[in-house]
């Protein structure tokens, strides 16, 4: 399977934001990419359309962060 430049620079950010979660959340960098990938801010960042993508890998553990916080206010 050939990954376009898009899907590997999707999955590039995915990377380096989970670490970045991780070490804020103080888990293991596995943990941290399951929650990950269950969010909103994860469907928006694999979603080409909303080129979220173009963002840094902070800015996405950031709105991460953003959306942790908006679920918790809900609950």
């Amino acid at each position: 399977m050939v990954m376009s430049k898009y899907e590997y620079s999707m999955e590039l950010l995915t990377a380096m934001a989970c670490t970045t979660i991780a070490e804020r959340h103080n888990i293991n960098r596995i943990n941290a990419f399951d929650k990950f990938m269950q969010s909103k801010t994860a469907q928006m960042l694999f979603d080409e359309e909303t080129a979220f993508w173009c963002n840094g890998p902070d800015y996405i553990a950031d709105e991460y962060d953003r959306e942790l916080m908006a679920n918790a206010h809900r609950a």
